[in-house]
């Protein structure tokens, strides 16, 4: 039996809710029912879990064009459909291949041209090589309206490259901090706050202050002030702003992590299934990330499940920062998932093969996982086999002074010593009690060490027992 509106439905399901919202805010339909069907359209965009079907009494054919308008819609303000516009024309005019209907749209654009545009710096520079185009042909009309244009914003251009390219020593500071974990970069704060408020500025630039933004306040765990530039930016997208897919997946998928700081689970889970509906260069590190969000909300088969599904893009990768983090988390889903065994073969592999990549770039998620599996085995022999030969406890103390630090895998490798005969239950205690007493009062700090107590406890639980009896006596 046919489906009825089997395609409609199947091209609404992928409308995101920042879409629908924009879709919205400016339909101005006369016709009841194609209303009607547009606000079911963003019901189920915002309703992930409960979709409800359109209704088939409708005209098909009410259907057919409102994906029409959809899409057009969209396509008008989608900003990286414009960047391969302007890209395909700077092309085509350089290389003298540009036809006379292709000439009439550039020209009526550069008539129109409403300031700023998201991709403003590349049009500009579209019309600088148009107008050495038109002044060699002796077009002296077109020419002199091209060149008016130029004269009218060359400010606003210098300004945006001045920009741009100051946004490149705010990124080196940023990210420095944020690998190395010293530094400071709160001194670029105020900065980028003014380039992302500036509705003057193009919305490259604009957008580009936010992905810094989101790293520095990342860095200093401001994550209350990072929730205002995200409330703000939330805004800006449902009016259409700075709209294209690939920006509306990373903004997903910073919301999960963001609300994951806040320990809102449900949410952050919800904005995770919206960041992994389109495979990009990014799809990997949103996956990851939304498995961490599943396994702490004790889905952990529908982790494993996503992260299987994925495992051979991930080999492909050449982006070992995420591809270490993608393997830690399933090493620690197959963990939970009572495989420990296939667990450890993976790892063993891994780091047979990238040992030097590891041990560069997250040494501490993916030792975290491989000895978390090692302790489920009971393999404590092999723990201090390889805290031994990879020096972990050395590089785990080079990072004790970090914001981010807790001491998980110390202790992994205490209840080793402890099992094996070479460390007292007491002093594992005091250890715990000395390190957590000083986070217990920080909601999120103290929410993650439960966690880990927890997990603690089903190797050692009259140790444990002790210390959370100890450490809420203090």
């Amino acid at each position: 039996m046919k489906t009825k509106l089997k395609k409609f439905t199947a091209f609404a399901a992928e409308i995101l809710p920042h879409e629908a919202d924009y879709l919205t805010s400016i339909q101005q339909f006369e016709d009841a029912e194609k209303e009607e069907i547009l606000k079911r359209v963003s019901a189920n965009a915002h309703g992930q879990q409960n979709k409800m079907p359109f209704n088939t009494k409708i005209d098909k054919r009410k259907y057919s064009s409102l994906m029409d308008w959809i899409q057009k819609r969209l396509d008008n303000i989608d900003v990286d459909s414009y960047f391969e516009w302007v890209n395909d024309m700077d092309r085509k005019v350089i290389t003298d291949a540009i036809s006379h209907e292709e000439e009439k749209v550039l020209l009526k654009r550069i008539k129109n041209y409403e300031h700023p545009v998201h991709n403003f710096m590349k049009f500009y520079e579209l019309v600088q090589n148009y107008r050495h185009y038109l002044l060699i042909r002796l077009r002296h009309k077109d020419y002199q309206e091209v060149n008016d244009f130029i004269e009218k914003y060359k400010a606003d251009y210098d300004y945006s490259k001045e920009v741009n390219q100051k946004l490149h020593q705010a990124t080196v500071d940023i990210i420095e901090q944020f690998n190395l974990k010293k530094g400071d970069s709160k001194q670029w704060e105020d900065w980028l706050l003014s380039l992302f408020r500036n509705e003057n500025l193009d919305g490259f630039n604009r957008y580009m202050a936010v992905v810094r933004l989101t790293f520095l306040y990342f860095n200093s765990r401001e994550f209350e002030k990072l929730k205002e530039v995200y409330d703000r930016l939330d805004e800006l997208l449902a009016r259409g702003i700075f709209y294209t897919r690939r920006i509306l997946y990373n903004y997903y998928a910073n919301r999960l992590m963001l609300h994951s700081k806040f320990d809102v689970l449900q949410q952050a889970e919800e904005y995770g299934y919206l960041s992994i509906r389109q495979k990009n260069a990014d799809h990997v590190q949103y996956l990851s990330n939304f498995s961490s969000i599943l396994i702490r909300r004790g889905k952990i088969e529908e982790a494993l499940n996503l992260l299987k599904e994925s495992f051979s893009e991930v080999q492909k990768s050449s982006n070992f920062y995420h591809k270490i983090g993608f393997i830690s988390f399933y090493i620690k889903c197959l963990n939970l998932n009572n495989q420990p065994q296939r667990g450890e073969m993976l790892a063993d592999s891994f780091l047979r093969i990238y040992k030097d990549e590891i041990l560069k770039e997250r040494w501490y998620s993916f030792f975290t996982a491989y000895i978390q599996g090692l302790i489920k085995q009971e393999k404590y022999d092999k723990i201090l086999q390889v805290f031994k030969r990879y020096n972990l406890i050395a590089k785990d103390e080079e990072d004790s002074n970090k914001s981010i630090y807790l001491p998980t895998i110390r202790w992994y490798y205490e209840i080793a010593l402890l099992k094996v005969g070479r460390l007292e239950a007491k002093e594992l205690v005091e250890s715990i009690v000395d390190f957590s007493q000083e986070h217990v009062a920080n909601p999120h700090k103290s929410f993650i060490l439960n966690q880990v107590l927890s997990e603690l406890e089903s190797y050692i639980p009259r140790t444990v027992i002790m210390a959370r009896t100890r450490l809420y006596q203090k």
